[in-house]
């Protein structure tokens, strides 16, 4: 006697076809079952809106990253244009270094630097802490030979843009979650109200048979 292969016992167990994600997507913000209520429908509305907004945010911060850059780039090349490095001579000893203290310690001491003319400026720089008088430190001076900080580089440009892109970013993210933990904890009072509710007017029920 042959087996019916086709029968509904004798074949293998049909697998159902993956969901696709705009069925996922629209069970997400459709959450259904009988104990679903609005406020559950809203509640998951505003967490795609905010998962939205977030990835929205993506490319927006990309924008003020590229204009940050623009302006930090050109300034920077203005700084290398104008700032030049010399060799200053310290005129005093600088403070020692304090145990205990900063990682970076420095001092500021009276020193003598020659200009790329060949003119001899003197005032305050910043050396680290412990360093002898007439020691010969590398420092950066502007058109008018004062000492100022080095020049900021192509590569510092990209690090403060990037950083306050990212910084925009999580911002927007940090505020989305807020929101969306803010409505999160206040439906729950809702929620517990109407069930308080509910068991109370199931309790009444049962108490008047």
């Amino acid at each position: 006697m042959r087996r019916n292969r086709g029968g509904a016992g004798g074949g293998r167990p049909v697998t159902p076809a993956p969901e696709s994600w705009p069925a996922r997507f629209w069970r997400l913000i459709h959450p259904g079952g009988p104990l679903v209520r609005p406020w559950d429908r809203w509640e998951a509305r505003l967490l795609v809106t905010a998962i939205l907004l977030a990835v929205v945010a993506v490319p927006v911060a990309g924008v003020l990253v590229s204009e940050v850059y623009v302006r930090h780039a050109e300034l920077a090349r203005a700084q290398q244009a104008d700032r030049t490095q010399v060799t200053a001579v310290v005129l005093a000893d600088a403070g020692s270094f304090v145990a205990g203290g900063p990682a970076v310690q420095v001092a500021e001491v009276p020193a003598l630097w020659r200009l790329p003319d060949g003119t001899e400026r003197s005032g305050p720089v910043s050396v680290p802490a412990g360093t002898d008088q007439g020691a010969r430190l590398p420092i950066w001076v502007d058109g008018a030979g004062e000492p100022v900080p080095p020049p900021l580089s192509a590569f510092n440009a990209l690090t403060i843009a990037l950083s306050v892109g990212l910084l925009g970013w999580l911002g927007v993210v940090l505020v989305l979650t807020l929101v969306v933990l803010a409505v999160h904890l206040a439906l729950d009072r809702v929620r517990a109200a109407a069930w308080a509710r509910e068991w109370e007017t199931l309790g009444q029920g049962r108490s008047g048979r």
